[in-house]
């Protein structure tokens, strides 16, 4: 979010996206807490020299039932 308080294209897509799996059952997670989408995007726009990459977990039928966000080192 830059200092006009506005949420980049990327950022509102990436929200969008997560509305969408949370909408459906799916579990949010960032850093081990489970998480809104506007959390997840605050926190990634907080700590934006970090990088962050998405873990999709399935449960033993294939079916999404979480998404993980963990800091890469």
């Amino acid at each position: 979010m830059g200092r006009t308080g506005k949420r980049s294209e990327s950022d509102m897509e990436l929200m969008k996206m997560l509305d969408h799996y949370q909408s459906g059952g799916v579990d949010i997670f960032f850093q081990d807490h489970l998480s809104t989408p506007l959390e997840v995007v605050t926190m990634m726009t907080m700590h934006e020299d970090e990088v962050f990459m998405p873990d999709y977990v399935m449960d033993k039928q294939d079916k999404l039932i979480q998404i993980r966000f963990d800091q890469v080192f």
